[in-house]
């Protein structure tokens, strides 16, 4: 017969007793808080910090936590890491939703955690999903990992609309792993840190250090010839370009009685600038419809100066008996007037989604313009100082596939934004990160147009030419040079990476079985 251990055996356990690392991981809160202060830590290798090798190490210890430890506990060690991670570099939608969308504290708050969470639940797929097929370390680490972590942030870039920020990848724009990106994307990038990280797992795990050391140097070496080689096979002469910060709040521009005096502004700054060859407005630029401007005869007006414009503005286009109002970007050269409107709308900004279920909220929150259509037919580039340019609104830029649609035919790229929406915090700087990974996947230059900034202009191998911080001046004159060629990733998109991926997570998954069965 089996007897219960005495009382005095489980008060006093042998003195030869010892907390394994695997009990370490399953025991109580102290793993929780580790992967918690991991995540939050790893907002450090994003800008505006933007210490890199961060990441590898914060990653390398969540995957740890993960080692030896069931499914469900695996999942809540993910979620706790997403939670600090997403928790802290996305607070920010804290202040556009509270301080410029006048929404009581706690709805803006609740807003901020609701996403964040659904962002970790992501991640905790990943760590459960390893943990139920488990394989051997070396490849569990190297393998099965790396092409989960990337599956999901692929998933989260389209899942509700998709939100793709703060991709792992795009803390590498400073490093030598950026040399992935014109090949296999940002998301290329994400899974050569997370090979890394794995090999420091490895480590970590007590296996010889030879093996990590060599794929380290290898991922390390593959990213640094990547990032040595000129993708652009063609460049064209310099077009000098200036840009007008407006300056002003998200509340000041949207204040009918700054309008008269914005216009002046810019029409101004406009006539000073007009030796450029092409001179950027802001994401609607003007608490103004296109049709003032145009009974304001403000297109005849700019098509009277040498340079060309890009403009940003709220159009309104009648459609029979129902009226549409779309984010749009009016190009004026000699040539007449040309238009890009955004395709990609942000959720809650500019529409609302399920208004049946959710047109509640609009009376919480009110913000300007917030009653877009979206326009998905497929647009051209633009011609702009002779040159066919990529354009982009707003957020659209943080999706690379969307990009890709102007792409090989666009010569360089422009991104027309209103970061005023994101305060003086995280946001922008992650902005101007997605624009540097743009040019560097595309090989092509990158020039954004902020209302109170970041401005700046970008080479086609994601160097920050000139840069206007927000509230530093309002004007910045800088040159880019057009590229033409072809990357790969311009090519293929996210196919190959995607294919890679699921093949080892369906290696793992078999390699796994065989192991249960054996």
């Amino acid at each position: 017969s089996t007897s219960l251990p005495s009382v005095n055996r489980l008060a006093n356990p042998p003195s030869n007793t010892k907390l394994s690392p695997g009990r370490l991981r399953t025991a109580g809160y102290l793993p929780l808080l580790l992967a918690l202060a991991a995540g939050l830590l790893t907002n450090l290798a994003f800008e505006p910090v933007g210490f890199f090798p961060v990441a590898f190490f914060t990653l390398a210890l969540l995957f740890w936590l993960w080692d030896s430890v069931s499914p469900g506990r695996a999942a809540l060690l993910g979620f706790a890491f997403g939670v600090g991670f997403y928790g802290l570099g996305i607070h920010w939608i804290y202040i556009s939703v509270h301080e410029f969308g006048a929404a009581l504290p706690i709805l803006a708050g609740i807003a901020v955690v609701l996403l964040a969470c659904i962002m970790s639940a992501l991640v905790a797929l990943s760590g459960y999903l390893q943990a139920k097929f488990r394989t051997s370390d070396t490849w569990h680490y190297l393998a099965m990992i790396p092409a989960l972590w990337v599956l999901t942030e692929w998933v989260r870039g389209w899942l509700f609309t998709g939100f793709p920020w703060l991709y792992i990848g795009y803390s590498q724009t400073g490093s030598w792993l950026s040399g992935w990106a014109p090949v296999l994307g940002v998301l290329g990038v994400s899974f050569a840190v997370c090979t890394i990280a794995g090999a420091l797992t490895l480590v970590l795990v007590r296996k010889p250090p030879i093996l990590p050391a060599v794929v380290i140097a290898a991922v390390s070496f593959a990213g640094f010839i990547g990032d040595r080689i000129d993708w652009a096979s063609e460049r064209h002469s310099p077009i000098k370009v200036a840009i007008i910060q407006g300056d002003v709040s998200v509340l000041e521009k949207w204040d009918q009685e700054n309008a008269v005096k914005l216009l002046n502004y810019f029409v101004t700054e406009s006539r000073t600038l007009a030796d450029n060859d092409l001179v950027l407005w802001p994401e609607i630029a003007l608490p103004y419809r296109d049709t003032r401007l145009e009974k304001l005869r403000l297109w005849e007006l700019l098509e009277e100066f040498p340079a060309d414009f890009l403009i940003g503005t709220l159009e309104e286009q009648a459609e029979g008996d129902i009226t549409n109002y779309y984010n749009s970007a009016y190009g004026i050269t000699d040539d007449g007037v040309q238009k890009y409107r955004k395709s990609r709308l942000v959720p809650f900004g500019e529409y609302t989604p399920l208004r049946s279920l959710l047109g509640w909220l609009s009376e919480y929150v009110i913000l300007p313009a917030s009653d877009m259509t979206e326009y998905g037919t497929p647009q051209a580039p633009l011609r702009l100082a002779g040159h066919p340019a990529g354009v982009s609104i707003c957020y659209e830029d943080a999706f690379p596939e969307d990009i890709l649609n102007m792409l090989p035919y666009a010569s360089y790229l422009i991104n027309l934004s209103e970061d005023a929406w994101f305060g003086d915090k995280l946001a922008p700087h992650q902005r101007l990160q997605m624009s540097q990974m743009r040019a560097i996947e595309t090989a092509r230059p990158v020039v954004r147009a902020a209302n109170k900034g970041i401005s700046v202009s970008i080479d086609h191998q994601g160097r920050v030419i000139d840069q206007l911080s927000q509230n530093e001046g309002m004007i910045l004159r800088t040159s880019i040079v057009p590229t033409s060629g072809t990357t790969p990733f311009v090519r293929f998109g996210f196919t190959p990476i995607l294919f890679l991926c699921a093949a080892l997570i369906a290696l793992s998954i078999a390699a796994s079985r065989k192991i249960r069965a054996s």
